[in-house]
């Protein structure tokens, strides 16, 4: 199951925006977690998603209850199932501005131009890995090449490995 559910909230002028409880910036577990909770609370809730999931590289999520094995893409199509199933809106494309406004509330600039307001704004955009400019690294990071020994090591136990260290902790 790959299906993504998109809806566009239309471009609106400053002040005529639409308006939500909450805004989420960042659709994956964690924003559609957010989202999800929110939506159940019965608060109106647009996720805004840039479609760039830090784990899209890896085969399979693990040390996630229920969804052991499961393809990332899979993890996100159910969880944005649900988040719309309670109400919830999501679209695609990338949040360039948030700026409080005079009356506590936030207006989130998306890169298409559009608008939105939302009395609360979560920010849950998660990582992005930097990688070191090594040949080959970033064809195999996600797969060969694994940056969490506890998400991926029971898939890497029993063979050698390497640790690439950017810091003094970096093998503690």
């Amino acid at each position: 199951m790959t299906a993504h559910v998109e809806q566009k909230t239309p471009a609106a002028p400053v002040g005529e925006e639409r308006r939500y409880d909450v805004v989420v910036v960042g659709g994956g577990a964690a924003g559609l977690s957010g989202a999800l909770t929110l939506a159940r609370a019965r608060r109106s809730v647009l996720v805004i998603d840039a479609g760039r999931p830090r784990n899209a590289p890896a085969a399979h999520v693990h040390a996630y209850l229920t969804r052991e094995g499961m393809p990332p893409s899979q993890l996100l199509a159910a969880g944005r199932a649900e988040v719309t199933g309670y109400g919830g809106e999501i679209v695609t494309g990338d949040v360039v501005a948030a700026e409080r406004l005079d009356r506590g509330s936030f207006r989130v600039v998306l890169g298409d131009g559009s608008a939105v307001v939302a009395d609360r704004l979560l920010v849950a955009t998660g990582l992005v890995d930097e990688l070191p400019p090594l040949p080959g690294m970033a064809q195999r990071w996600g797969r060969d090449v694994l940056h969490c020994p506890y998400c991926h090591g029971c898939e890497v136990r029993d063979r050698a490995i390497g640790v690439l260290a950017t810091g003094p902790l970096a093998v503690h």
